[in-house]
């Protein structure tokens, strides 16, 4: 397409300021818009000399992934994909991302929408202008290789190529900043498992506290995003560039510990998060109140959900660690919608004395249904009667569920966590806050330090999380059945095995 500005993928040339040493090709399932993921079977991937290559060994796909499944993301990976566009036509404007669709449709029909006034939308027109069907067939393989997004970061990989300068990187970013990335860092092995941390962020410094202690990540200060921005790891392969390696997010798994297990570091972290940013006050001395991280020590945790995050959250709540306080809860309480979901729980769970569910099939209801169902099993150690919980972790819900959890907290000094990624407006009794010493505590994604101590539990085995991977599909499943299975699915964290059944690419 002479229209189209094609990137030349050959050993020898430059691509993002650094020379191609190698040039293959993979399967990878690639988003083209809202419900539209596709198997391109012959997707370029490329090593230049500051990059790795890392075979996907497992990537499971999160809630994120199913929403962006079901409404696109505007606001990061349409964005860049508008600014790629933009590339690809020689176009000097950023066009709208709310209308990604529009610019798809044009692409693929060549129909232009008079009704849409947008800039790039007008030059993307004069490049498809008067292309014949041959042509047009022609254009819609050339976008399936060079143009869309392939997303996954819930994953594990395995190092297969090192580029040349790789360890030339030495200027740490974003997690890392203002740091010299050690050699021990940079020597990247082949063999070696990794997981990684996708959102590149600036963080904030610390004020000199202690000298090992690394910044604050600042949300909505991205610098990239492996998955939203560049190419995540639905796919056989993936690339892994400079800003990955410099931010030290490029994260070693250990030895002994699963392909399962080392693939869901990410959501692990996630929760974590929450955990730590969450603390109850459980004494006074001579400083002031003593804070705690993570649930009340001997109190009652409620947990609304029964997905893989919801059973993270329980382990975490009941964990026992000897270098990281965030559980000593003494029963954990999941709200589940039907008996089968009970059953899952409790067996994942494996049946421990300290885990109960209530089964409700509202939010509505969820108060009514914890008094009906409900019983302490334990004492409570602070010799109070019971009158609601000290912690309440949403793992799954929306807006309205921030409502409801207030009306299940104890009356004084409990914690709201939530995680179930809600929006939208929602009404909350302000007292409740103040006269109550309560408090609500919101997490987005994780840290690269979250994700750090998270493989460190793993390793300790603190947690167990083998049980909480649901069904493992294979590019043969999505080119036979179609790929909104993979983000329908709804039997806890489903997963891709990129390498399973198709031919291993050549270098």
């Amino acid at each position: 397409m002479s229209e189209f500005h094609w990137p030349q993928l050959k050993p020898g040339a430059q691509l993002d300021g650094s020379r191609i040493e190698a040039v293959s090709q993979m399967h990878a399932l690639v988003y083209f818009g809202k419900g539209d993921y596709r198997v391109v079977p012959n997707r370029p991937i490329v090593c230049t000399a500051h990059d790795l290559i890392a075979k996907v060994l497992l990537v499971h796909r999160c809630g994120t992934d199913v929403k962006i499944f079901q409404s696109g993301r505007p606001d990061q990976a349409e964005e860049s994909l508008l600014e790629e566009l933009a590339a690809l036509t020689g176009s000097t404007h950023t066009g709208d991302s709310k209308h990604f669709l529009r610019y798809v449709a044009l692409l693929e029909t060549g129909e232009f929408d008079a009704g849409f006034d947008d800039a790039l939308y007008r030059d993307v027109a004069v490049a498809v202008e008067g292309i014949d069907s041959t042509r047009r067939s022609e254009l819609k393989q050339k976008l399936s290789l060079y143009w869309g997004r392939i997303f996954g970061h819930e994953t594990v990989v395995e190092i297969v190529r090192v580029g040349s300068r790789v360890r030339e990187l030495s200027q740490g970013i974003g997690y890392m900043q203002d740091c010299e990335l050690t050699p021990e860092y940079l020597n990247f092995q082949v063999g070696e498992r990794c997981t990684l941390q996708s959102r590149i962020a600036h963080y904030q410094p610390p004020l000199g506290l202690e000298p090992e202690a690394r910044g604050v990540q600042l949300l909505g200060g991205n610098i990239t995003d492996l998955a939203m921005n560049q190419g995540g790891s639905f796919a056989q392969y993936v690339r892994i560039r400079p800003q990955i390696i410099q931010s030290g997010s490029v994260l070693r798994v250990p030895v002994g510990i699963d392909e399962v297990s080392a693939a869901l570091v990410e959501p692990l972290a996630c929760l974590l998060d929450c955990f730590q940013k969450s603390t109850h006050e459980i004494g006074q001395n001579d400083a002031g109140s003593i804070l705690r991280k993570g649930v009340l020590p001997g109190g009652l945790t409620l947990i609304i959900g029964s997905g893989s995050m919801a059973l993270m959250a329980g382990q975490l709540a009941l964990m026992d660690d000897s270098r990281i306080e965030t559980g000593g809860a003494r029963q954990v309480v999941f709200v589940v919608r039907s008996q089968s979901k009970r059953d899952l729980v409790l067996k994942i769970m494996e049946h421990d004395p300290r885990v109960a569910c209530i089964i409700c099939e509202s939010d509505e209801r969820m108060p009514q249904a914890i008094k009906e169902q409900f019983v302490p099993t334990t004492p409570d150690p602070y010799r109070r009667a019971f009158q609601g919980f000290d912690d309440v972790i949403l793992a799954a819900g929306n807006a309205g569920t921030v409502a409801g959890a207030h009306q299940m907290i104890a009356p004084t000094g409990a914690r709201i966590m939530t995680f179930a990624g809600t929006r939208g407006t929602t009404n909350i009794e302000s007292g409740v806050w103040h006269y109550a010493n309560a408090a609500v505590v919101g997490t987005s994604g994780c840290n690269t330090k979250m994700m750090e101590i998270a493989l460190d539990l793993l390793a300790r085995r603190s947690v167990d999380l083998r049980s909480l991977s649901g069904k493992t599909y294979a590019f043969d499943d999505l080119k036979t059945n179609g790929t909104a299975r993979f983000f329908e699915d709804q039997y806890l964290r489903p997963k891709l095995d990129p390498n399973s059944g198709v031919p291993a690419i050549a270098w």
